[in-house]
């Protein structure tokens, strides 16, 4: 059966890749009063949804509108306020494009990484898969690259090669020679560096994130940490975290994992039915007080959302959880508890190896006394193989009645398989890679319906001290923790969808039991 979600670990701590499609497509995604028209003759309309391009077209943003450009491979290119894009060409063997006017990012890989050109008025940019930002106006081009090779002709036919970080300017009388953009240069953190640009272009929430951080200003009810620890591999990270309230009655924790050679960050939200403490590490009791707790509840948990992202692959986990109510649970050897109503779980992949880009893998239903009177109803629903786009199929559906020993026993008062083609493909297993004793967890579910290739997604979750030791159950003096009293929690998460790549985040729940004496990083978060 499917794994259990990343959630209730995080909880508990707080408290085969589809292939390249066939031909080019173009998704516009605009952001604000955006226009688009059929050629360079035709008049401009506006377009407020998403809209495939095709050759001939042009999209024009306004000085409050930008927009993205999606497309099938995951390349990505972002035009910037006040800026008039066309598309001259895009088939297989080639994509041509015009920058006319303003400023664009973009992020090339896989089927377009090689087969494309950008024209400016003053200059022809060929790709060779890079990650770049271009802009033209009237007094020239100017090129800022963050990896990969640029070849750029100018007007009189002169070529350049621009390479990683670094950035040149081509005018109407000529060309200038590549540079290295300095470290001061503020280009160096807007558009030069990989690192500040793969944030920028890869994930849309990567950006929203970082233009966050640094345009807000902490409010007093806010935390930071952030430390230099190792991981459960034993590579240095740099864990920063914030502490955000939202609202009264929620608080979302963003967490950053920075190695020498990516950056992986995600956040978690807690939603509750009424307002919680300042003091959060009351959260924990506030959890417990709505599911199996004796006495009716005055506050419980009514969601929570985790997401976690590499920059480019994306999971998102999210649990709902209805109002408690009492049920018998005699057959548990248990009395009358109150326990929520209703548990849904979805689970989202997303990145440029998932098909559509985004498809929402697993999800996961319980209610009692809904479906059906006094008794607890499950159901399970997985997509059915590794090229579907569309909403999960139903695998499995069981009752149970919790006052009926015997039903408690075998596990379920009846049963049915909804879809057996899927239920007898889809595997679960269970490993500790580090051994017996350790806090390393490590699950895999295989997805496959016989005739696709086979869909994999595996969590591992791992209790890991600063200094990079796993926690032993059976000898924590040996494992450091009775020394520092904490512990971070690294979730690694793999899919076949990911292309090779996987996501491996921090967190440090100690921010939540030491806010008001929790530290600020000092640092910016591009350094």
């Amino acid at each position: 059966m499917p794994r259990l979600p990343v959630l209730l670990l995080v909880l508990a701590c707080a408290a085969a890749p589809a292939a390249a499609a066939s031909a080019p497509g173009i998704l516009l995604i605009p952001n604000g009063p955006v226009e688009v028209r059929d050629n360079a003759g035709a008049p401009w309309r506006p377009v407020s949804d998403h809209e495939t391009l095709a050759p001939g077209m042009e999209v024009r943003t306004t000085e409050s509108s930008t927009a993205r450009l999606r497309f099938s491979d995951g390349s990505i290119v972002a035009l910037d306020r006040g800026t008039v894009f066309a598309i001259d060409r895009a088939d297989r063997r080639q994509s041509v494009f015009s920058l006319k006017l303003g400023r664009l990012k973009a992020a090339f890989a896989g089927f377009f990484s090689s087969r494309i050109s950008i024209k400016t008025p003053t200059a022809v940019c060929a790709v060779r898969g890079t990650v770049f930002e271009l802009g033209a106006d009237k007094s020239g081009t100017q090129v800022n690259m963050a990896e990969g090779v640029l070849e750029v002709k100018d007007d009189a036919g002169r070529r350049a090669v621009v390479t990683s970080e670094e950035t040149m300017r081509i005018t109407p009388e000529g060309m200038e020679p590549p540079r290295i953009v300095p470290l001061d240069d503020y280009r160096a953190l807007q558009a030069v560096r990989p690192y500040a640009v793969q944030q920028d272009m890869a994930r849309e929430e990567t950006r929203t994130m970082l233009e966050d951080l640094q345009n807000r200003q902490l409010k007093a009810n806010e935390a930071q940490l952030g430390k230099d620890v190792i991981d459960a591999s034993g590579r240095r990270v740099r864990l920063e975290e914030y502490l955000l309230r939202p609202s009264g009655n929620s608080f979302e924790l963003l967490f950053l994992s920075k190695r020498s050679d990516r950056f992986d960050w995600g956040h978690m939200i807690e939603t509750f039915h009424t307002t919680i403490p300042d003091d959060l590490s009351q959260v924990p009791a506030i959890v417990q007080s709505g599911i199996l707790a004796q006495n009716q509840p005055t506050n419980w948990l009514t969601k929570m959302d985790f997401y976690a992202t590499n920059t480019v692959d994306a999971d998102k986990e999210v649990m709902s959880l209805g109002d408690p109510v009492q049920v018998d649970f005699s057959g548990f050897g248990k009395g009358t508890l109150w326990y929520p109503k209703s548990i849904d779980f979805t689970q989202t992949l997303s990145g440029p190896g998932v098909p559509g880009g985004s498809r929402e893998q697993f999800f996961q239903h319980m209610d009692y006394g809904v479906s059906n009177a006094n008794v607890f109803t499950w159901a399970q629903f997985v997509q059915p193989s590794a090229t579907s786009v569309g909403s999960p199929t139903e695998m499995y559906r069981a009752t149970l009645d919790p006052t009926s020993v015997a039903d408690v026993a075998n596990g379920y008062t009846s049963a049915q398989i909804s879809n057996s083609a899927l239920y007898d493909n889809v595997k679960s297993s269970t490993l500790y890679p580090s051994g017996p004793g350790k806090a390393d967890f490590q699950s895999t579910t295989l997805y496959s319906d016989g005739t696709d290739p086979t869909t994999s997604v595996t969590v591992r979750k791992t209790l890991v001290s600063d200094t990079g030791q796993i926690l032993d159950f059976s000898n924590p003096a040996a494992s450091d923790f009775t020394k520092n009293g904490s512990y971070n929690l690294e979730i690694n998460i793999g899919s076949s969808l990911f292309q090779g790549r996987d996501i491996d985040v921090l967190i440090a729940p100690e921010i939540l039991r030491q806010k008001d004496q929790a530290t600020a990083t000092g640092k910016s978060i591009a350094d």
